[in-house]
Parts: C-alpha cells; structure tokens; sequence
C-alpha cells in the first residue's frame, strides 16, 4: 500500500494522474469571483449574491422586505380598524358612552384599559411573525 492520493482513488491504479476540476468562465467573471472557485455545484451560494449586492441577491432582499411590509401594513391595519372603531361604538351605544364603573366612565376604562392588551397582542403577533418571516428567509438562502 502506497501513502498519499493514490489510495483514495479506488480501482484507477497507480499510474493514473488524479483529476483536476478547471472552471471554464468569462475572464470577467473570473476576474467577479476574485480568483475564487466555484462550490461542487458549480453555482456560487445565495450569500455571495446577498454580500456583494448583485441583482439576485436584490430580489431575495426585496422579497423579504415586502413580506414584512405586508405584514406590519396589516399589524396596522388592525390597530386602526380597533381605535378607529371605539368612537362608533361609542356613537352606536348612547348607554356605554354614559355609563360609569366604579366612578370611571366607562369609555375612559375602554379606552385607557381595554386598548392596552390589543395593542401588546397586535405587538406579540407582529413579533412571532417577523421571526418567521426571517427564518423562512433563511431558509430559502440556506436551500439557495
């Protein structure tokens, strides 16, 4: 048994030369690359493209940006539909607008109490989501 490159070669014998990979590209792409050589898959990883900022790397960025757009636009969405509401509740019930509980009226307690767990539920969920939206980001560059 010889040490070295030719036991890793299996049944190719002694006298045969190991194979060398040579990437075949325009000198400018080369001349991108940095001297670099190609990954096994002959496709640079989504990183690269996230790093040096080329048009892929733009499109992965984009599509994550419109995703958390979406989702703090709806986040939004609901906090306004919530406290845009309270005056036409109000409007639509002459009784809650002139009630008082415990001394307090009633649209104080709503507004100064009630509001406060929608709001940290609306933060919570917006949280949770734009971790998940990071993650399957991620994800996509990782699978990239």
């Amino acid at each position: 048994m010889t040490d070295g490159p030719e036991q890793s070669r299996g049944d190719l014998g002694a006298d045969s030369a190991p194979i060398r990979r040579v990437i075949v590209a325009h000198p400018r792409t080369l001349a991108a690359l940095g001297g670099r050589q190609l990954p096994a898959g002959g496709r640079e990883p989504v990183t690269d493209d996230l790093g040096r900022q080329t048009p892929l790397g733009d499109i992965y960025l984009r599509s994550l940006m419109r995703a958390q757009l979406r989702l703090g636009l709806a986040v939004v969405g609901v906090l306004v539909a919530v406290l845009g509401g309270l005056p036409f509740l109000f409007l639509a019930a002459p009784a809650l607008r002139n009630a008082i509980v415990a001394g307090v009226p009633a649209p104080w307690l709503i507004i100064g109490v009630a509001v406060h767990p929608v709001i940290l539920t609306l933060a919570f969920v917006c949280l949770r989501h734009a971790g998940r939206n990071e993650h399957d980001f991620t994800d996509l560059v990782e699978r990239s």
